[in-house]
């Protein structure tokens, strides 16, 4: 009998909680397929068995949390006798479910209630399956979901009748498209007319906490720079000219540049890539950049792993992965942990410049501004030149104003010589 453990994902992480089982008790299960989409302080993952047999017991109900390392559920074989039958907990020593958990544990076996929107009048002729449980894959039901569609309409094409992504999206071509983000508000109380109270995500609870420690705990500093982008922009420029007849082409952006520049400015200045631990400083040996990602529940800033070992081509697509994933709810566990630093890019929002509050156990977040034409004095002369300003901000009990000037002053001839990003 092999027990699923409430997993590890993210560096922050305390607790999970089960939005829903993608497999039910006594369905069959394979190594690496979903078994259930957990809410963790930061995005909804979904996670994968790493064990085949059959789902015998499930330990936490939809809604309800678990501390990590918390056994949620068993998988073995129909004739295994389940491990402390009746206690709830496993016998495994680890620690047990909540005690909400435990209570609803005598009906977990129960399907779950699928509360989908109204149809559509376009939508394909029902599935012919028998009644009962709706055999659709995780990434189609999530895209029906978000085009409030009722999947339990469609006609599945993929294996045994399966709905795949791309029945959904022929149902998504013949029909008005709904945006892919609705903020509703959730009346709580009174509303008198003239405001309307909005409970906090768990994203939103943990980026108040934690960021509200890390201004409290970490004495911030700032430092900025004026950027030249000219010869940046023409790099730019010439990579994507060149990879453009590539067979899967990848348009490099400013902000790609701009993790590799920080990368090799972090190998140049270690210093920088520290955390503060009380007593002593630690001196990480990897440079993993986290790359804020703006949602619409929040900020989340999945990580990118050893940053200033790759070309300036594949942080274009590790970038755009980590991107897709956060909005797609596919990040993996190991993509939102290990961050050494981290770059906060609000340019595309036409915002001049900004400071940033530090990612703990971090001591140091770029804020990164738009790329705007300014008058420069150039050789004596008035010109227009397209300018960025830069800010740094650092925990001043891990770094002093000297050394994160000189970083900056490493990133500045980086990004304005741009050529040896390419080395």
């Amino acid at each position: 009998m092999k027990t699923v453990e409430m997993p590890k994902m993210g560096d922050t992480m305390e607790e999970g909680k089960i939005l829903r089982w993608i497999k039910q008790e006594g369905d069959e299960v394979k190594k690496g397929e979903s078994l259930a989409e957990v809410e963790t302080d930061k995005v909804n993952i979904e996670i994968e068995a790493f064990a085949s047999g059959i789902l015998r017991k499930i330990l936490v109900s939809e809604a309800d949390s678990a501390p990590i390392g918390a056994s949620i559920a068993y998988i073995g074989a129909l004739d295994e006798a389940l491990p402390g039958e009746g206690g709830g907990n496993g016998s495994n020593g680890k620690k047990g479910t909540t005690k909400k958990a435990q209570e609803k544990q005598s009906t977990s076996s129960a399907a779950p209630v699928a509360v989908a929107p109204a149809p559509r009048s376009t939508l394909a002729a029902p599935a012919t399956e028998p009644a009962g449980r709706i055999f659709i894959s995780p990434l189609a039901r999530r895209l029906a979901e978000e085009h409030k569609i009722d999947y339990k309409q469609l006609r599945g094409t993929g294996p045994n009748g399966r709905i795949i992504k791309l029945d959904v999206e022929t149902i998504l071509k013949q029909t008005e498209p709904t945006p892919a983000f609705t903020l509703e508000p959730i009346s709580v109380g009174m509303d008198n007319g003239d405001a309307v109270e909005m409970p906090l995500t768990t994203m939103r609870r943990t980026i108040a906490r934690r960021l509200t420690q890390s201004m409290q705990n970490a004495p911030h500093f700032y430092v900025t720079s004026v950027i030249d982008t000219n010869k940046l922009g023409e790099l730019r420029k010439q990579i994507n000219e060149h990879t453009a007849n590539d067979p899967n082409p990848i348009k490099v952006s400013f902000n790609d540049l701009i993790i590799k520049a920080v990368a090799i400015a972090l190998l140049r200045m270690p210093q920088v890539n520290v955390s503060f631990a009380e007593d002593k400083l630690i001196l990480k040996k990897q440079v993993h950049i986290g790359i804020a990602v703006a949602l619409e529940q929040g900020l989340i800033v999945p990580v990118m792993h050893n940053a200033d070992k790759r070309s300036v081509l594949d942080i274009a697509r590790e970038s755009r992965r980590l991107a897709e994933a956060a909005r797609t709810n596919k990040l993996r566990p190991e993509d939102l942990s290990g961050g050494t630093f981290t770059i906060s890019n609000l340019g595309m929002f036409e915002v001049e410049s900004f400071t940033a509050v530090i990612n703990p156990p971090e001591s140091a977040i770029l804020a990164v501004g738009s790329i705007t034409p300014t008058p420069a004095v150039v050789d004596g002369q008035i010109v227009i030149r397209d300018r960025m300003k830069i800010t740094l901000s650092s925990d001043h009990r891990a770094l002093d104003g000297a050394v994160a000037a000189r970083f900056l002053q490493e990133l500045k001839r980086l990004l304005e010589e741009p050529f040896g990003l390419l080395l």
